[in-house]
């Protein structure tokens, strides 16, 4: 099935952080960035959900989360490739994520790993960088 993604709605934030909680992700700042969050749905149900952080002209993509009954059936690239095209239709100029995990994934869709201590200020000041991720977490980047 080929899904489609979309701008999430005030009224998705209760399923979204949800989700967040059933994968163990950070809710900080979710409900201040919730107006960059996408979501999938099935039906009218939200089947995932992920975020664009803005600070600055950089992005931070975060809370990438499916449901568990959903993985692999590409809901995640849906998100994924919405955020970056959200990403560049706010005119940011790059587009970092942290991740313990997922290196791999993100690699097929441009992110390349980078240096901690090269992420520009803004990403550097981020909640997620100084406190929601693990400092082992890897800095991923990939230019719009």
């Amino acid at each position: 099935m080929a899904y489609r993604c979309e701008s999430a709605k005030p009224h998705d934030l209760g399923r979204a952080l949800e989700l967040l909680r059933q994968e163990k992700l950070p809710e900080a700042g979710v409900v201040e960035q919730f107006g960059h969050f996408l979501v999938v749905r099935e039906d009218t149900q939200l089947i995932g959900v992920c975020g664009v952080e803005t600070h600055g002209r950089y992005g931070l993509l975060r809370s990438v989360a499916v449901d568990a009954g959903y993985r692999d059936t590409g809901v995640g690239d849906c998100l994924v490739r919405g955020a970056v095209d959200l990403a560049a239709k706010l005119g940011l100029s790059a587009l970092y994520l942290l991740t313990t995990t997922a290196q791999g994934y993100f690699d097929r869709y441009g992110f390349h790993a980078e240096p901690r201590d090269e992420a520009p200020p803004e990403i550097r000041e981020s909640w997620e960088f100084r406190t929601g991720c693990s400092e082992t977490a890897v800095l991923m980047k990939r230019a719009l």
